[in-house]
């Protein structure tokens, strides 16, 4: 079956998700790309479904163990309308995943990490982004922000940590209380 009515519960439940608070809320956020989508299937997240235009005809840029990763998930299919309602991508590829944020007890700081990175009211998006990706080739598991801080799960950060965002805890703390923790491990 092909989703082609914008009234459609899920297509206005993804619509919702390009808000924080809705991110919030549900605990969920959007990818997109075939790129990112076999990024979060090789880090094991947790993805609620996976949702393909019917007619962008993406199987085309996707290798056959894609398409067989990818139907190992809820596939839910949109028409190209649809899917250009839903996606936040200027020339997108077709397919978007929703997938769960980790949830608060696996947020948790590890204060016997070697290094820390602590970040302070990052405001830009795509500043976020890099800082990430650039976390992840350091090979570094945590990143502690500031409230307040670009949310790490908007769009343009996701689409610009290239897939880091499944490797990098993000922990959203009050930073003088985690400096003073620090101090006494």
């Amino acid at each position: 079956m092909v989703i082609t009515s914008k009234d459609n519960d899920l297509i206005k439940h993804i619509r919702k998700l390009k808000e924080k608070k809705y991110r919030d809320e549900f605990g969920e956020f959007v990818i997109e790309g075939v790129k990112m989508i076999e990024e979060a299937i090789q880090e094991e997240a947790n993805i609620k479904y996976i949702v393909v235009c019917d007619d962008c005809r993406t199987e085309s840029s996707m290798t056959q163990e894609q398409l067989y990763d990818i139907a190992k998930y809820e596939c839910v299919y949109v028409s190209e309308k649809i899917f250009t309602m839903i996606t936040e991508v200027v020339a997108p590829q077709g397919i978007l995943a929703i997938v769960e944020k980790p949830t608060k007890t696996e947020n948790k700081i590890d204060y016997r990490a070697k290094h820390f990175l602590l970040l302070d009211n990052i405001q830009d998006p795509g500043n976020m982004g890099t800082i990430l990706r650039t976390a992840d080739s350091l090979n570094m598991k945590q990143i502690i922000v500031s409230p307040g801080t670009a949310d790490c799960y908007n769009s343009k950060v996701v689409r610009s940590t290239m897939g880091a965002i499944f490797r990098v805890k993000v922990i959203e703390r009050d930073l003088e209380k985690v400096i003073k923790e620090m101090r006494k491990t």
